[in-house]
């Protein structure tokens, strides 16, 4: 069956509504669709009045913060002129930009007080220029409107010679749309109600026409088409439905098949009972005949609000084209259709249904839609979106899911059948999420067939950035080489490690697709190219022998996701080392980087703590159980401090959210269930935006599904592969953690062994003690425990140390070469000697004078390489000396 998606004109109707789900057009339809903040007006000469100026006005529905957007002409850099002035922008409201000062404008165009300015613009506008907004720093990826215009140009250029009189649109089609023969003259008492300044130039700056009213019309939607005139409630049946809240009057609108918007008429509506109206009831269904006849063996309908000149026909509302047979019977391809319906109503792509349901919602007639024969039956999309596998249960043990913590609606966040590549043209498999923790705007994902996609946003859509080779997206490979035919990563998650690179796990060789490799790859996101290869792989397949070779089902049930968690984290709750028995210490791992690794097996839904160390060798700190029975992705979220685990249709959709508990393991603490709107799918790929972007108490959470099936065939989601939800940014997770020992009790007896906090400190009692307080006594009963966030010991004066002991002191690293207390390292000749780490792995360390060395070792001194003779402290290499305890090597 062929689905024919509207293309709306009109500036607001750039997203419809599916029951919750919000599908917003490709950036690529951008002169169809207008931003949220929009240029709006502008003069580029004033005559007579002290100030050109530009008009911007947020035509959404939500408010808009300014801080870090800007404005430039056509040098198109970023920050030229900051925004931040103006503050938020409440839906409907506007701004003025302008080189006047704030009390000289106000005066001449009487602009009210609570109307924003931002006044000293020094960046003026020329009769042949540009007007550029940007939301960030990037010149593409943050551009948010242009209007280029030349009242001496051709084309598109082209635009009025606002010299004394501004430029306004002349319809709403000109929003965003890059256009500027679409823009027109003030004049007084026009549709913007444009008046003359004191000084006498004319316009309306501080108010569009566009804010407020628009928002009611753009929720009309074409929902039903009928050419079958001799059974429809009216010959060739057209259905409008209201999404919005609020009624819509109708008065005038105007209608036409295939042909001119010159040749549209008006129209008269009736609603389910027959009786006529001229207003859409909100939440409502009107229908009418259409004002020419539609032809069964295809043809289109087109609405028109009646702002053109004389109530001609102007902005174009909605439209909807379908093929010979698709809205009724038609002899050269008659396979039952009775009409051409939205489904679901309002926002879904239309389908052909047997049954009509003119005035009342199309969900009955759409639970049976028809395969059109000329289509040859299933998908007529470029990509090929793939049913989910079926909804399961938690199991008996897991948490029972909450509701969602947020909104319930969920929105399509990419272009229909985006992510196609050339090893994988079935455009799905979007499998890993991660936003970069450097760039709230930035989105990484990985796809299962081999390639890494870098993304951003546009026209309110992620879609793939198109600088440093990202454009289409950058193959991937095992270590060696690039050969696409045996070399295919079955990449499935990826993380950002605290080295910035990506960490992409994989659970098999897509050219071997019955063996598993379950491995943890690393990539240089900055390398140049359209191809990445591995600079390292951790090899863990021998970890998990349930997965046999041979068998491809097995194998397709390895690493799902992984997720970087900082020692830090770890070592602040207390989290035990499983291999150990003891609190985890990262310094047991000297090459394992700032962090462990956790990645998620599919197969028993648990995550599997690694330490990945920089010779390729790895070791298993821990294994937590999500409790799911199935895992897709895991992601740790430095703003909540906890672990995210997602489970797909597999779990009904389930999102596990885990803490380090009372006893030092990663345990479950609370389960959520999705998003009501959000289908019961594939979904593999979950990631939370930082509380950075937290607006109104909420912030963004993306679901990648891999199987783009949306809510089925015709659906608002087919084809897509990524959601958008919000989620609370205060969730009240409570605390986590190993318990801090209980505070010091003056009356209390304390053994040796024995904890306390005091004083906001640690201590140990040495012996039998009472009523000493901790600290208060170098040499007394209680000694001072203090760990480093990688879980050194820190030097205190009251704790004792032992020969071979190692700390940390202000910095430096420490061994003691007998026992000890009060006695700060540092210095020649007391009980410590300095451990200098060598600067490149296997290196051969600096000299320091508050080290103890013995014959045979070996320093660098002021660039050269040194090996001592016999004991030595405190002296320095000299290559000249005869009695130098050191001699030189190189």
């Amino acid at each position: 069956m062929r689905r024919h998606f509207t293309r709306t004109v009109a500036a607001l109707a750039a997203t419809a509504t599916a029951g919750a789900i919000a599908i917003a057009l490709p950036a690529a339809a951008h002169a169809e669709t207008a931003p949220a903040l929009t240029i709006t007006e502008w003069m580029y000469n004033p005559v007579n009045s002290s100030g050109e100026y530009i008009e911007v006005t947020n035509l959404g529905s939500a408010p808009v913060s300014l801080s870090g957007w800007s404005f430039d002409d056509d040098s198109r850099t970023p920050g030229t002129v900051p925004l931040d002035g103006l503050g938020t922008l409440a839906a409907g409201e506007s701004a003025i930009i302008t080189e006047a000062t704030d009390a000289a404008f106000r005066s001449e165009w009487a602009i009210a007080a609570g109307v924003k300015i931002l006044s000293g613009n020094t960046t003026n506008l020329g009769r042949a220029d540009e007007i550029n907004l940007f939301d960030g720093p990037d010149a593409v990826a943050d551009l948010v409107d242009r209007l280029t215009y030349n009242d001496q140009g051709t084309g598109t250029v082209k635009g009025p010679r606002t010299q004394g009189v501004a430029g306004i649109p002349t319809t709403a089609a000109a929003l965003g749309a890059d256009d500027a023969s679409q823009w027109q003259l003030s004049t007084v008492g026009d549709v913007e109600a444009s008046w003359v300044s004191t000084a006498g130039d004319i316009g309306s700056p501080g108010k569009s026409r566009f804010a407020g009213t628009t928002a009611d019309w753009a929720n009309v939607r074409i929902n039903e088409v009928s050419s079958d005139n001799g059974a429809t409630p009216v010959g060739d049946a057209v259905e409008l439905y209201n999404t919005g809240a609020t009624a819509v009057d109708i008065t005038g609108w105007l209608q036409i098949d295939s042909g001119a918007a010159g040749s549209a008429t008006t129209f008269s509506a009736k609603l389910a009972d027959g009786t006529a109206t001229s207003v859409i009831p909100a939440h409502g269904y009107v229908y009418f005949a259409s004002t020419k006849g539609l032809s069964s063996g295809g043809d289109a309908v087109k609405i028109y609000l009646p702002d053109g000149a004389s109530g001609s026909a102007g902005t174009l509302v909605d439209s909807a084209i379908y093929t010979a047979g698709e809205a009724g019977t038609d002899e050269g391809n008659n396979f039952g259709a009775g009409a051409f319906a939205r489904c679901p109503d309002g926002s879904g792509a239309f389908a052909s249904v047997a049954g009509k349901s003119f005035g009342a919602s199309n969900a009955t007639a759409c639970e049976t839609p028809l395969t059109n024969p000329a289509d040859g039956g299933g998908s007529t999309l470029s990509c090929q979106p793939e049913a989910a596998s079926g909804t399961g249960t938690l199991p008996a043990g897991a948490l029972t899911p909450v509701a969602w913590p947020g909104s319930a609606e969920v929105a399509v966040a990419d272009a229909q059948c985006a992510w196609k590549t050339t090893t994988g043209h079935e455009g799905r498999d979007i499998s890993g999420l991660i936003y970069d923790p450097t760039n709230a705007g930035v989105v990484y994902a990985v796809k299962n067939k081999s390639w890494v996609f870098r993304l951003v946003q546009q026209g309110g859509l992620w879609v793939a950035d198109t600088a440093d080779g990202w454009g289409a997206g950058k193959e991937i490979f095992f270590p060696g080489n690039t050969d696409a035919q045996t070399n295919q990563p079955d990449s499935e998650g990826l993380t950002i490690g605290a080295d910035g690179a990506l960490y992409v796990t994989t659970e098999r060789n897509n050219s071997a697709n019955t063996i598993p490799l379950n491995a943890i790859l690393r990539f240089d996101p900055t390398e140049s190219g359209s191809r990445l290869v591995a600079t390292d792989q951790w090899d863990l397949t021998a970890d998990f022998p349930e997965l046999r070779a041979g068998n491809k089902d097995e194998a397709n049930l390895g690493f799902e996701g992984v997720t970087f968690v900082p020692d830090a984290y770890l070592t602040a709750n207390g989290f035990v080392d499983q291999s150990t028995g003891r609190a985890y210490k990262p310094i047991a791992y000297p090459q394992h980087g700032a962090g462990l690794y956790f990645a998620a097996l599919e197969n028993d839904g648990k995550l599997y703590a690694y330490a990945l160390n920089g010779d390729h060798t790895f070791h298993r700190v821990a294994v937590v159980d999500t409790g799911m029975g199935h895992v897709m992705d895991v992601q740790y979220d430095a703003d909540t401090e906890r672990i995210w685990a997602t489970c797909d249709n597999t779990c009904g959709v389930t999102t596990t959210v885990l803490k380090v508990g009372p006893a030092g393991a990663i345990v479950p603490d609370v389960a959520y269930s999705r998003p009501a709107a959000l289908p019961v799918n594939n979904f593999e790929g979950f990631a939370l935006a930082p509380d950075s972007t937290c607006v109104g108490g909420m912030k963004t959470v993306l679901w990648s599904d891999d199987g783009i099936y949306g809510t089925g065939p015709g659906s608002a989601g087919e084809g897509h592969a990524l959601y958008s939800g919000r989620i609370d940014c205060e969730l009240g997770l409570g605390e986590q953690g190993v318990p801090k020992p209980d505070a010091w009790n003056a009356k209390k007896v304390y053994h040796a062994g024995d904890r306390v906090s005091y004083d906001g400190k640690v201590f140990e009692a040495l012996w039998y003690t009472s009523g000493e307080a901790p600290g208060t006594k170098k040499n007394g009963a209680w000694a001072q425990i203090a760990l480093a966030p990688d879980g050194s010991t820190i030097w205190t004066p009251t704790r004792i140390f032992h020969t071979g002991d190692v700390v940390v002191h202000e910095g430096r690293t420490y061994k003691a070469l007998w026992y000890t207390r009060n006695q700060a390292p540092g210095g020649i000749g007391g009980p410590w000697s300095e451990i200098v780490a060598p600067t490149t792995p296997g290196g051969i360390p600096a000299w320091s004078a508050a080290t103890v060395y013995n014959g045979g070792e070996h320093v660098t001194y002021q660039g050269h390489v040194y090996v001592a003779q016999w004991y030595t402290a405190g002296i320095a290499p000299e290559p000249t000396s005869k009695k130098s305890p050191w001699k030189l090597v190189d």
